[in-house]
């Protein structure tokens, strides 16, 4: 008696999660991987498959063009062979049908692109003389096959075997890979971050560069706001007329964001505004900067005892950030670094961090404790002053709001350093938000690609 509609229907599900299970899911990881690396290469990625696998072939393209568009940024160049039914029927028709996926190869394949090949035999005439091809261009071959792989699978320099014969359920079982593997790189690419460009920087030849301290170069005061969000809100919270936790904790956030970037003492004074608002007593700013900045010492010894016995001192720099200093100079462009934490403080963090005063040869700049100018502001207009720099060959990096805004609004080029400062990789996605909105003209998550970004600047990228 042959099977009920729903038994038969059941059986054949269970069979491919069966055999899905069979699945070399080592391999699979490691096509993420080649995926992945076209990231940073800038390399295309093609498909090509006939029948059922041409629209799975198809259909990977639309997952890592647009479904891996993760936070608004580029997917990957995937192109479709099969997609062009122009192209296919003149090639095929003028050259053979063997042939239709060879001339593009041919035309458009560069060495570090991919070709990913989708065969349930691994015998498909057009789909093999193509990847033999891609292998003599130095293009890199994936394989999603079935049965035994077929002459494929030699010609692959990665593949997965669907193990079954039975040929629709290889096509289901290429179908879920190509859903997985989508799933895996935009999770994947919410911490691999490229330069994310917002306003080209074409036709700037830069002369000088500005760095923020704090977030940017230096980890050594990373969770400052863990110490002065906590300790503001305690102030206020001991008002006359204070409003709820919940109202008192945003309104400090929101300050103390706002104002990063500028010297401390201008949280200080807001949170004396504050407290007066409240029905407080009014202090002088400078007493709430001195106890915030003991309590940031209890938060921060360590580190610096570390450092001071020998640590090394790349574990609490962003990334990158000593090499591209480097780099900069190597091309002659004149390195300056200001902060909005005391002068004497930052000399001596930086002086642990290896970025002193002969790394950053414009000098290091600081605030002090009355000082009510943007330190930052004064060392742009110094530097125009004297050396007669054009705002336009201005590039800054930075983690602020204010930073960015004010080097932005002079006409430089302002790049937000959007740095998971707990983790030291990734992008803090609060950090880039408001760095695109305080107008930067890219987002890097660090410095790490110096040589790339160093290309980008130079005008070669």
């Amino acid at each position: 008696m042959p099977l009920s509609n729903r038994d038969f229907l059941a059986e054949y599900t269970a069979d491919c999660t069966k055999r899905m299970n069979m699945t070399d899911f080592d391999a699979l990881g490691d096509i993420v991987d080649i995926i992945l690396n076209t990231k940073k290469t800038g390399c295309r990625i093609y498909t090509a498959g006939n029948g059922g696998s041409a629209a799975t072939a198809s259909h990977i393209c639309n997952d890592l063009t647009k479904g891996c568009r993760v936070l608004g940024r580029p997917g990957f160049m995937a192109e479709c062979l099969a997609d062009s039914t122009a192209v296919v029927t003149c090639l095929g028709n003028d050259y053979g049908y063997d042939e239709i996926y060879t001339v593009p190869i041919e035309t458009k394949g560069r060495a570090g692109d991919v070709l990913i090949c989708f065969s349930g035999s691994g015998n498909s005439e057009n789909v093999v003389r193509a990847a033999e091809l891609a292998r003599k261009k130095g293009i890199t071959t994936v394989g999603f096959l079935g049965r035994d792989g077929g002459k494929l699978k030699d010609l692959c320099d990665k593949f997965v075997i669907a193990p079954t014969d039975n040929m629709e359920k290889i096509e289901d079982m290429h179908m879920l890979y190509c859903h997985a593997i989508s799933s895996l790189l935009q999770q994947k690419l919410k911490d691999i971050w490229d330069m994310e460009i917002i306003e080209p920087c074409r036709g700037r030849k830069f002369t000088a560069a500005l760095f923020d301290f704090d977030g940017t170069v230096s980890l050594i005061r990373s969770g400052w706001q863990g110490v002065m969000i906590p300790y503001f809100i305690e102030v206020l919270e001991a008002t006359p007329r204070h409003e709820s936790h919940d109202e008192i904790v945003t309104c400090v956030t929101d300050f103390v964001d706002f104002l990063t970037g500028k010297q401390t003492i201008f949280q200080c004074m807001r949170l004396d505004e504050e407290v007066v608002a409240r029905g407080g007593e009014h202090r002088d700013p400078v007493e709430y900067k001195h106890e915030y900045l003991r309590r940031l010492e209890i938060h921060i010894k360590d580190r610096k005892k570390a450092l001071e016995s020998g640590a090394d001192p790349s574990l609490y720099r962003v990334p990158g950030c000593y090499e591209l200093v480097c780099s900069l100079k190597e091309k002659g462009i004149k390195c300056y670094l200001a902060s909005g934490t005391d002068e004497k403080d930052v000399l001596y963090e930086a002086g642990l961090l290896g970025l002193d005063k002969g790394v950053f040869d414009g000098g290091i700049h600081g605030a002090q404790d009355y000082m009510l100018e943007c330190s930052k502001e004064l060392v742009i207009r110094d530097m125009m002053e004297k050396e007669g720099i054009d705002p336009r060959d201005l590039v800054s990096f930075g983690d602020g709001y204010v930073e960015i805004e004010l080097v932005a609004n002079l006409g430089g080029y302002a790049v937000g350093a959007a740095t998971d400062e707990d983790r030291r990789y990734g992008i803090n996605e609060w950090k880039r938000n408001r760095l695109k909105k305080a107008g930067a003209a890219m987002i890097i998550p660090d410095f790490s690609e110096t040589g790339r970004l160093m290309r980008y600047l130079g005008g070669e990228d």
